[in-house]
């Protein structure tokens, strides 16, 4: 595969957005292309992970990692409300 499996990753989670969607998603795909079943095998045992609880936990943090994003933008609330009018 000539895709990184973080990125097959991140497109489930951009398209399904929720946890449960992508996960599920993700492991239907999983089901039917054993060359991503070798691939996630690998990244699990690197990462880790239990080929349960893979997936979930690059979710959490990717999550986390955009969350972080918009925290260095704005680090307080008040920043983010005078820039954009909120209250």
């Amino acid at each position: 595969m000539d895709r990184d499996i973080t990125e097959v990753f991140e497109n489930f989670i951009k398209e399904y957005r929720s946890l449960e969607d992508s996960s599920d998603a993700f492991f239907e795909a999983l089901d039917a292309d054993e060359i991503l079943q070798d691939e996630y095998r690998e990244w699990c045992d690197a990462m880790g992970y239990s080929e349960k609880k893979g997936f979930a936990g690059y979710y959490h943090e990717y999550i986390e990692s955009q969350d972080s994003i918009w925290d260095s933008m704005f680090p307080n609330k008040e920043e983010y409300n005078d820039e954009f009018d909120k209250e």
